[in-house]
């Protein structure tokens, strides 16, 4: 799992094909489906989205996601600060269901959606942007039943620090609880943190983190197979082959130049 540092506070593209490991960031991400299909997961909730559906992905929740053959999207990042008035939803709940299939007012929706993308592009005036997106932002939030999200202390900043941490050293011989340790949390809050916020057990995600490393040394560093097994953090060939083929589907024998 990623956590990403958007330094912009408004972000529009269309997106075509577009395949994101498992991240969260402090901003909201909306994805409107224009053609093909996508797969999207947020916190543990997955849907196929199709032309004209789209999801929404509040701060600090950890999302994914994957094209089976293809699409086009239109990807909205935007800092919630921008909205005052949605500052209790966005800081406070959480949507029971982050996808909307069939939205009412659809043709509302592709409208707002495509001024958005036309002025984003054109760099109009920000203050037009901002228009669309909070009149699409309110019509999303009318459709979209919520609830109150657990408050988790500082979670946003936890879950950057486990990030910040995990990504220097997961390499290393590293249990939950010396993390804790290193963090100066308990490894009961730390092991809450990951159930409710990366979607999967400590192990679960310290476990592909090194899969995709040693994805990367596979294709480019011409290690053999055992080199790459303890260089990536695995302390056999047997856990490394086996969480290799439960992430990829297939042996890193198959991938070896």
């Amino acid at each position: 799992m990623i956590y990403q540092n958007w330094n912009e506070h408004l972000f529009v593209k269309v997106t075509n094909n577009n395949n994101y490991h498992a991240h969260m960031h402090r901003q909201v991400e909306i994805f409107y489906v224009l053609d093909g299909a996508i797969e999207i997961t947020i916190s543990g909730q997955k849907k196929l989205l199709e032309k004209g559906m789209l999801s929404i992905a509040f701060p600090n929740v950890v999302h994914e996601t994957f094209t089976p053959e293809h699409s086009s999207a239109v990807m909205i990042i935007f800092n919630h600060t921008l909205f005052p008035d949605f500052s209790a939803e966005f800081n406070t709940q959480k949507p029971k269901d982050p996808f909307l299939d069939r939205p009412r007012n659809a043709e509302q929706f592709s409208i707002l959606i495509e001024g958005l993308l036309e002025n984003t592009q054109n760099n109009t005036d920000i203050r037009i942007s901002k228009g669309y997106l909070y009149l699409l932002t309110a019509m999303i939030l009318s459709q979209a039943p919520l609830a109150k999200q657990e408050n988790l202390y500082d979670s946003a900043g936890i879950c950057q620090d486990i990030s910040n941490y995990l990504n220097q050293h997961f390499t290393e011989e590293l249990s939950l609880s010396q993390l804790a340790d290193a963090l100066g949390y308990s490894k009961y809050h730390i092991s809450h943190i990951f159930k409710e916020k990366f979607g999967c057990s400590y192990n679960d995600h310290l476990k592909r983190l090194r899969a995709e490393y040693a994805m990367g040394l596979l294709t480019h560093s011409g290690l053999s197979m055992t080199e790459i097994c303890f260089a990536s953090g695995f302390s056999s060939l047997r856990s490394f082959y086996r969480a290799f083929h439960e992430i990829y589907g297939t042996s890193p024998g198959t991938l070896a130049p």
